[in-house]
């Protein structure tokens, strides 16, 4: 199998690999990219959502490897851009914890920022909005407490409050692993509250318990998968945070619970994509609850076509615009759905359905 649609996508890869892993990338690949594949590796670096990442690997290259000089500028204001709005961003997240704390609450930042601390360079990853995440029994008082920050509260369709703080979109989460079948979604629930039951100390920036931190990344690459697409930099977020979290969990209940929940096959397919472009060694990737056949047969290229074709999030499909209103907003969600329905039932069918399920109601009744 030829993982690498050319000359220029495979040194796209290697920047990748290299920015996640803190390694040296390998100098042959980029001897003969020219101007012109250059130009390809900044529009893939662009539409993934990982020019930091990539940034950070090429600078190890020798200066006659390196992009043409009008590109590397416009690499490098990008990059500070990045790591301006980390530092804003890092600073509003704070002082929301810090309120939210004040007022009794116990948030669990998802994905984002928590993420992030996984990257040899956290700076240099891109974030998008803030997530958090309340237990139940705390999310009216937080609702109120966001609306101290900003009186005009948007209610979504999964549930969430989405709002603005620091000039950044914040979404309080009522599930901290999205799983969309009931009696999964129970015992998820059970596992979390005992896992979660000790707190998260004084950290400024709150994350969940690894276990369940990897779960969550796993989960939230899975429904955008199935639905309107995902991007390359949750693939890096889920390698390095495998990476991270290497023995600071049960490997047997982490495969014991992907049973449980349906989506076995879903993390073999991450592993063997994983395995297959990035090279990243079995013994650091966790256990889908299949046995070693099973897993081996589940083909990694379907997964990587959608982030090729949509990159973050979806966002650069032939088509797709963000400014056509909520409404079409729904409408497109609801059709990748559909377009996808036979990839997500091949991975994860029960949870695609009851996905799909929620998706709907979601969109008549929000």
């Amino acid at each position: 199998m030829k993982p690498y649609d050319s000359p220029a996508e495979q040194a796209f890869f290697e920047l990748v690999r290299c920015g996640m892993l803190d390694s040296e990338p390998d100098a042959a690949l980029f001897a003969a990219l020219g101007a012109e594949g250059w130009s390809a590796v900044s529009d893939m670096a662009r539409r993934q959502t990982v020019s930091g990442i990539c940034y950070s690997a090429f600078c190890r290259l020798p200066g006659g490897l390196l992009p043409p000089h009008e590109l590397l500028t416009r690499w490098v204001a990008r990059v500070n851009a990045i790591e301006t709005a980390n530092r804003r961003m890092s600073a509003a997240l704070v002082r929301l914890v810090e309120v939210m704390r004040a007022s009794g609450l116990s948030p669990i930042v998802q994905k984002g920022l928590s993420v992030s601390r996984f990257y040899p360079a956290p700076e240099l990853r891109e974030c998008g909005d803030i997530d958090l995440w309340l237990p139940a029994a705390q999310f009216a008082r937080g609702v109120a407490v966001a609306a101290g920050f900003d009186p005009n509260l948007r209610r979504n369709p999964d549930s969430s409050v989405s709002f603005v703080c620091g000039g950044f979109i914040v979404e309080l989460h009522k599930s901290l692993v999205n799983i969309s079948r009931p009696r999964a979604a129970r015992r998820l629930d059970a596992i979390i509250g005992r896992m979660c039951a000790a707190g998260t100390g004084h950290s400024p920036v709150p994350s969940p318990p690894p276990m369940l931190e990897l779960l969550l990344i796993a989960v939230h690459i899975m429904r955008h998968a199935f639905g309107t697409g995902v991007g390359l930099r949750q693939i890096c977020d889920y390698i390095c945070a495998c990476r991270a979290l290497a023995g600071a969990y049960s490997p047997d209940e982490f495969a014991a619970t992907c049973r449980e929940l349906g989506i076995s096959r879903w993390i073999a397919m991450l592993n063997r994509l994983s395995a297959l472009y990035f090279g990243v060694p079995a013994e650091i990737l966790p256990p889908s609850g299949l046995d070693g056949a099973d897993a081996g047969a589940i083909s990694p290229v379907p997964l990587m076509e959608i982030i090729r074709q949509g990159g973050n999030f979806g966002h650069h499909l032939p088509g797709r615009s963000d400014k056509k209103g909520l409404r079409h907003s729904k409408l497109h969600t609801a059709a990748m759905f559909v377009r996808r329905a036979r990839f997500a039932a091949s991975v994860a069918p029960a949870e695609a359905m009851w996905a799909f399920i929620r998706l709907a109601f979601g969109q008549i009744y929000c």
